[in-house]
């Protein structure tokens, strides 16, 4: 019974990947989402955070070994609701940012700046949604290499958006960005970068 319910677990810790991905297929009403035009420095952090991801998944595939029993099943549940949480924060955000969302930065006075919902306290909660949400995976599977993958690849790729995003909100929205950033954390609440 008990080894049925990790393998349920660890599915949901899967199945909660499902909605934050749908969001790069479609936008907001379930329309196409057609890519714009953006520089190669702004696609460069995001083509290393899909390397990190891929290899992320690889990783709990590759090394998926059976963890000890007395385990498997707290590290299953806990890792489901932290993966569950995270696809919540993304799912939660992306409502927030509406018709501004894009995967590629992006960022105009027409979309605006949205600092409401969850961009009340950090400025990039959907890369502390996702980060989250591949945590709770790795620890679904007690896949400690993928863990170390979040930690070192994941997080830093995101970091890595995040700051790029950051010259481009500020290009943008100048002083009104500035007195945001000083409100709220980069991707923790209260840490203030």
């Amino acid at each position: 019974m008990t080894s049925k319910l990790v393998v349920v677990l660890r599915i949901v810790s899967l199945l909660a990947f499902a909605g934050p991905i749908s969001l790069v297929v479609t936008g907001r009403g379930g329309e196409q989402r057609t890519p714009a035009r953006r520089r190669a420095g702004e696609r460069a952090p995001v083509a290393a955070n899909f390397a990190a991801v891929s290899l992320f998944y690889a990783s709990l595939v590759a090394f998926s070994a059976a963890v000890a029993a007395s385990m498997a099943l707290p590290l299953a549940a806990s890792g489901s609701l932290l993966a569950l949480g995270g696809a919540w924060l993304v799912l939660r955000s992306r409502a927030a940012l509406g018709p501004a969302w894009s995967l590629v930065p992006n960022a105009d006075e027409v979309a605006g700046l949205v600092t409401t919902g969850p961009y009340r306290l950090v400025r990039h909660p959907i890369y502390l949604g996702l980060s989250l949400l591949a945590m709770g995976q790795a620890l679904a599977f007690g896949n400690w290499p993928a863990l170390l993958i979040v930690l070192f690849g994941i997080i830093p790729t995101f970091a890595w958006r995040a700051y790029t995003e950051e010259k481009l909100l500020s290009r943008a929205f100048g002083t009104r960005y500035a007195e945001y950033r000083r409100r709220t954390g980069l991707l923790i609440p209260r840490v203030r970068i």
